[in-house]
């Protein structure tokens, strides 16, 4: 069978799994236009085409491993890898294996591979090559007259094997892409095991793509909770005032059960979605986003939400998502915090925030006005104080709190309150 988890232990510097030709390859990360020159498999470019659009997508690895497995004369592929989720080192895509293959491995074969036992001693010349043909490894006759045969490999109706390395490092560890006969079948031919390694930067490339796809959405996920646990609305939009993200806090307080609209066209039967408008979630928000969009400054204005469990205002802030961009199009966006007028904790919020900032009383009775998005001359007017002490207060804040503005600042006094809550 010969998985990866079988190897001893690698030492990079003395690993060349390439030719000259696919070492130029192998440090390469996915180029397109070179997808059309593996040789020797039909319809390679639209089948590598087809899984890079399919990326991240539940069985987008198996359907790759058929379509390899068909277009090289073999009804069953497996790649070793890791798995997404899973720290079982027996793991592996397989497409044409029975599902318990590797449970079965490792019950019954208790160190009696023969594969592998055969690789261990002849590994110098199997890792220079790139992988092996498992005649190169134990003859055909031999291999049969084994127990590793007849308890394993005939029952899973195989005794021949190709593999490739597709990738081996301390990293990831050693990633092997192997194809099985069928009983009865020829033994793999050299031919077929120069195809399969024509084959393998792609293979290589596409999971690496896919680990880093999965990395991200990992971290993104990690990110969008730890925003719905904020005492926050949170909400992106595009310049055109479509919806591309928003958090718990501004789904219940606006009242959107999904983010999307379903258009039905009843001539045709076909429906699409289309995502929500900023008019359609509340009508105040529109000029917030044109204003904020066009001075690239922070807004605000209150709202009146008519939704029930709602709080009885909201102040909405608006600003530009510096570096930020819509990850499927790269669009600029910008960004709506909203909050309660009247948060909750708001004095152990203030409390905290005099302490840690060392804060004067003065300058502390500023933050509830801020966060409640008011204008500098609304702050003087409401604490009846002439304009250049609510400048020098407020320059005194932004100082302390190492703050740039009224943004920044409710931003950084949000992030109290979160740990308040």
């Amino acid at each position: 069978m010969m998985p990866p988890w079988r190897q001893r232990t690698y030492d990079p510097p003395q690993f060349n799994p390439y030719s000259e030709k696919e070492a130029a390859l192998a440090g390469q990360e996915w180029d397109m236009q070179r997808i059309g020159q593996c040789p020797g498999i039909p319809g390679f470019e639209a089948l590598m085409a087809e899984s890079l659009e399919a990326l991240g997508e539940p069985g987008m690895v198996e359907r790759l491993l058929r379509r390899l497995g068909e277009a090289l004369g073999s009804h069953k592929v497996v790649l070793f890898c890791p798995l997404p989720g899973s720290d079982d080192p027996l793991a592996a895509y397989q497409w044409g294996m029975p599902d318990d293959f590797l449970a079965r491995y490792a019950n019954l074969i208790q160190g009696c591979d023969a594969w592998s036992e055969a690789l261990e001693r002849q590994e110098g010349a199997a890792l220079a090559r790139g992988g092996s043909l498992s005649q190169q490894l134990v003859s055909t006759p031999e291999l049969r007259r084994g127990a590793f045969y007849a308890d394993y490999l005939r029952p899973l109706g195989i005794d021949a094997m190709v593999n490739s390395i597709v990738e081996a490092s301390p990293a990831v560890g050693m990633h092997v892409l192997a194809m099985y006969n069928d009983l009865g079948q020829s033994e793999f031919t050299p031919e077929q095991f120069a195809r399969l390694r024509a084959a393998t930067p792609w293979v290589r490339s596409l999971m690496r793509a896919q680990r880093r796809l999965q990395q991200a959405k990992r971290h993104t996920s990690a990110l969008e909770r730890t925003l719905d646990q904020l005492p926050l609305g949170v909400m992106h939009v595009n310049r055109r005032g479509e919806l591309r993200y928003l958090n718990d806090h501004a789904r219940a307080w606006l009242g959107i059960e999904d983010a999307c609209r379903i258009l039905l066209h009843s001539a045709t039967g076909w429906q699409a979605r289309q995502p929500l408008q900023l008019a359609q979630i509340h009508p105040a928000l529109v000029p917030l986003l044109g204003t904020s969009l066009s001075t690239q400054t922070p807004v605000s204005a209150r709202l009146q939400p008519q939704h029930a469990g709602a709080p009885a205002t909201l102040v909405a802030l608006a600003a530009p998502l510096r570096g930020g961009t819509a990850p499927a199009t790269g669009e600029a966006l910008a960004q709506f915090i909203l909050v309660p007028e009247t948060p909750p904790h708001a004095g152990a919020t203030v409390s905290v925030c005099s302490t840690l900032y060392g804060l004067t009383p003065a300058e502390a009775a500023l933050l509830p006005l801020l966060l409640q998005g008011m204008t500098p001359r609304e702050i003087a007017d409401t604490r009846q104080v002439k304009m250049p002490t609510v400048r020098s207060q407020l320059a005194s804040l932004y100082a302390k709190t190492g703050t740039r503005g009224q943004a920044e600042l409710a931003q950084r006094v949000l992030r109290v309150a979160a740990l308040v809550a």
